[in-house]
């Protein structure tokens, strides 16, 4: 005779301890799906190929973010570099919200204290690279050349202009032409002839500062007009002595096919060497 439905089957201590392993294994089941799911959310996203979004900023804003930065965050590699991805975290997130903001920091007085680069263009350098670099564009000779005409520009460039004036304690300073894109000549140049004496004189750190504002400047414009499509490669034009120089010992345009030539780079000659113009 087979027991009622409606009368309970007497549960064993086997039944309680087999519920009970079963309830753990599959508590520890839901806690590991759980676990790999907050894993996956915790995961860092893949980092994206070159190059990375762009968006219109307001140069003069830029500029500005990159005076201020110059005194608060470590020189002019982090002013620049920073003042651009600052603007670029805020009005388009992901992926520039996984760069670190100090990563320019060693950039200061031309790299480390030794006086090469400008900070402020090495900076400025790395975010034209990120956002210009792609198979869509000329991978290297593309983003180069604007790379190339912002150094033209600043060797060319009598530093400071007025443009961060109405910000600076110590406006209408003195202007002198930078010549190279090196910070030893860019600074001592100008020191001499300003008559400081101590690279920590305020006068000198607004100087840079400036600086540091106008490449900011410069870049955020020849971006937007290079994704709005105005941008143009320029020719280089050297002064006459430098041409006389590059006729045998290098290229005349950025890439051109090298040939016969043991000379690399746009500076002006009469940077390092004498006039053979006159000899």
């Amino acid at each position: 005779m087979s027991p009622s439905k409606n009368i309970p089957r007497k549960v064993s201590r086997r039944d309680v301890l087999g519920g009970a392993a079963s309830l753990i294994a599959t508590s520890a089941m839901g806690a590991g799906v759980a676990g790999m799911a907050l894993a996956d959310e915790g995961k860092p996203q893949e980092t994206p190929p070159l190059p990375w979004p762009w968006v219109e900023l307001d140069p003069m804003e830029a500029g500005t973010r990159a005076y201020r930065y110059y005194m608060d965050k470590g020189g002019c590699g982090s002013a620049s570099y920073l003042s651009l991805l600052s603007l670029l975290k805020e009005k388009v997130g992901y992926p520039w919200t996984t760069m670190p903001d100090m990563l320019m920091v060693h950039a200061a007085a031309g790299f480390g204290g030794h006086g090469t680069l400008c900070g402020a263009l090495a900076g400025a350098s790395v975010i034209i690279n990120m956002v210009t670099y792609g198979e869509k564009r000329d991978s290297y000779l593309q983003n180069s050349a604007i790379v190339d005409r912002l150094f033209w520009w600043y060797a060319e460039q009598e530093f400071p202009t007025r443009m961060f004036d109405h910000l600076s304690p110590i406006p209408d300073q003195i202007r002198v032409k930078a010549m190279t894109p090196l910070c030893h000549s860019s600074v001592s140049k100008w020191s001499l002839a300003a008559g400081v004496k101590d690279l920590h004189d305020p006068a000198k750190l607004e100087r840079c500062a400036k600086v540091a504002g106008e490449v900011v400047f410069m870049t955020a414009q020849a971006l937007n007009e290079f994704f709005e499509g105005k941008w143009v490669a320029p020719t280089w034009k050297p002064s006459e002595s430098t041409q006389h120089c590059i006729g045998c010992h290098g290229p005349a345009t950025p890439g051109k096919k090298p040939m016969n030539w043991n000379q690399q780079g746009h500076m002006d000659c009469l940077a390092c060497h004498d006039d053979h113009t006159k000899t």
